[in-house]
């Protein structure tokens, strides 16, 4: 599933226009609220205060459920809640399972499961057995789990249809207690490294702190694990019968080994692995695999694990292979190839795009007027898809000691470079090369995180500053901000899931569609229609799927939240050193709301596609209608 992501920025400032609005609309409980998130799926609000847990409706204004919370000695937790604001490093406050309704929170350590539209409690791991993650089984209406089990690692599957564990498995002996690993075993290990859980139709593989775990799926029987190599990362193919594995070595981790493996017995395909620095592609032709990695790229088969091609393409320092139809666009060295699906050159001569092997790329794509367009730290230019000839004569030459951010708009088919305080606009269609049509003296350019393309202007904006130019290159507005200092607040909660697919669509039957390479790397389509009849009644009438099958149910909620490009929240001091939430529209520069928070750790959450703010103080909950 790909979406595209609508980025969002957070600032802040000093030094406002207009005054604290009233809330439009205020709840009171009978305690204090220590924790409230709206969920992205259906834009229920869900508040936790004293004993009790609420549902909020607000397109109805009003509680939608209200139930007991689980019992609380809050011993162990509150001593790090102090400190840390979380138990063991997972976190007491609500969370998501992506692209569903469902909701989950620790009490006491052990983890709750709750559906957002009735209240129910789906599933709750009280017990010896202690889970801490959980995702949803699309197919199949369950969860699955991972836990502990005294010292044992185990990975669990519950039905949400019979409300029962319907098998668990230990993995592995070797954790440790619980309360010295909860932490480390619900995020990221000490390299960094990232847990990953997927699925196939009949298998489960589990990357668990560098260690690697196939189960199957229907019985959860552990197939083979691998506990002896430190793997960073694999990939499946897509009927999920064959595999590989990215093991990191060297103390500096400048080395990978990248094996090739049966799925479903663990049996090694490659005599001897892939030694290379790291792996930039892998894409499944059914019969073969595409596999790029820094010191060349291939297709394989997956049967014998030969090469396809008769030679790697020329290029060690491979950075990145774009497949573009039935081509590819790779980038090694200081230069840029394009290929056909049998390993052929294109182009008569290969493409400089930057001074040095290691500058960065910042833009490379095709347009849709068969031109390539390349960003790095050094050069700029546009370059015919056809012949590889670039367009302009000499390449945009850029100060690769500065901040380089570019923009592309599919629309209109615009760009915009920003790079040592210059500012360059110009179309795909541009055969000279451009000259920059502003300069600006920003604030802190290191600090810059976002822009955006508007029809009269161009938007900046920063930790620090918030800039405005118009097609004239004249500077319409420049708001510079001011750190209010750190005081404790608590992140928002949908920061990282802006863009998420929400559902909206009640059926007990779905229509998914997918998309996949066949052998001879073509587009294929593929249908399929799923039947749920009662088991969608375990999420309720908001719709079974969201998310890779769920694009069926995409509704108001997901393409409202495209409106998200045009402001940014910001974090603000005033001007006698109230702690503000501003909204700033990145188009005008004009700030269209203000809220005062008023204690010194704010409970507070946004609804991306309504805009409205959802902010705790005490026992009250206010809401801040989006304007």
């Amino acid at each position: 599933m790909k979406f595209k992501l609508i980025s969002l920025s957070f600032f802040l400032y000093a030094g406002l226009a207009f005054g604290q609005r009233e809330p439009s609309k205020t709840l009171t409980f009978d305690s204090n609220v220590d924790d409230l998130i709206i969920v992205p799926f259906n834009g229920v609000a869900v508040v936790s205060e004293g004993d009790k847990l609420h549902g909020y409706n607000p397109a109805e204004e009003k509680i939608l459920w209200s139930i007991d919370a689980p019992k609380r000695t809050g011993v162990n937790a509150a001593a790090q809640v102090l400190t840390t604001g979380s138990f063991g490093g997972a976190s007491l406050d609500f969370t998501t399972i992506e692209d569903t309704p469902f909701i989950q929170k620790f009490f006491d350590d052990q983890l709750y499961i709750y559906n957002s539209i009735n209240g129910d409690l789906l599933f709750s791991s009280e017990g010896k057995e202690r889970f801490f993650q959980a995702e949803y089984l699309f197919d199949e209406n369950a969860l699955l789990l991972r836990g502990l089990d005294d010292k044992n690692l185990i990975i669990a599957k519950y039905s949400l249809g019979s409300k029962e564990i319907l098998w668990t498995t230990t993995v592995s002996t070797t954790y440790g207690a619980f309360l010295q690993t909860l932490g480390k075993l619900s995020g990221n290990d000490a390299q960094g490294f990232m847990d990953i859980m997927e699925y196939s139709e009949d298998k489960i593989f589990a990357l668990i702190k560098s260690k690697f775990y196939v189960l199957d799926k229907s019985s959860g029987s552990l197939l083979w694990k691998d506990e002896e190599n430190k793997i960073s990362d694999f990939r499946t193919s897509l009927d999920g019968e064959k595999l590989i594995t990215v093991v990191t070595k060297g103390l500096l981790r400048g080395k990978s080994e990248i094996e090739l493996y049966e799925a479903k017995s663990g049996k090694k395909i490659w005599k001897d692995p892939i030694t290379t620095k790291y792996l930039v592609l892998f894409e499944d032709w059914q019969d073969k695999m595409l596999l790029a990695h820094y010191k060349g790229f291939n297709f394989y088969d997956y049967t014998t694990g030969e090469k396809t091609w008769k030679k790697d393409p020329k290029g060690k320092g491979i950075k990145s292979v774009i497949p573009i139809d039935k081509d590819f666009l790779y980038v090694y060295d200081d230069e840029m190839m394009l290929i056909d699906k049998n390993g052929q050159k294109l182009w008569k001569s290969d493409v400089k795009i930057c001074d040095d092997e290691e500058d960065p790329i910042f833009f490379l794509e095709k347009t849709n007027n068969n031109r390539v367009l390349y960003v790095t730290a050094t050069y700029a230019n546009m370059v015919d898809y056809t012949t590889g000839k670039k367009f302009w004569k000499g390449n945009l030459k850029l100060n690769e000691k500065r901040p380089t951010i570019a923009k592309y708009d599919e629309k209109s088919g615009d760009f915009i470079i920003f790079n040592d305080e210059e500012l360059y606009r110009f179309n795909q269609n541009t055969d000279e090369k451009p000259k920059p049509y502003a300069k600006l003296k920003l604030k802190s350019e290191k600090l810059i995180s976002s822009m955006e393309l508007f029809p009269n202007n161009v938007s900046i904006s920063g930790q620090s500053e918030v800039v405005g130019v118009d097609n004239s290159g004249a500077v319409l507005f420049h708001n510079k901000y001011t750190q209010p200092g750190e005081f404790g607040r608590r992140l928002l909660k949908t920061t990282a899931i802006v863009g998420q697919v929400a559902g909206s669509v009640a059926s007990a039957e779905a229509t998914a569609t997918t998309s996949y390479r066949d052998s001879e790397g073509n587009q294929v389509t593929q249908t399929t229609t799923y039947s749920f009849g009662k088991k969608a009644q375990a999420i309720g009438k908001a719709g079974f799927y969201a998310g890779a099958i769920g694009q069926t149910f995409v509704q108001d909620r997901y393409l409202a939240m495209q409106e998200t490009d045009n402001y940014s929240l910001i974090f603000a001091k005033g001007e006698t050193g109230e702690k503000l939430l501003i909204k700033v529209n990145k188009e005008t520069g004009e700030e269209i709301d203000k809220i005062i928070l008023e204690n010194n750790k704010p409970i507070y959450d946004v609804d991306y596609v309504s805009d409205d703010i959802y902010y705790s103080k005490g026992k009250e909950v206010r809401i801040f209608k989006g304007k």
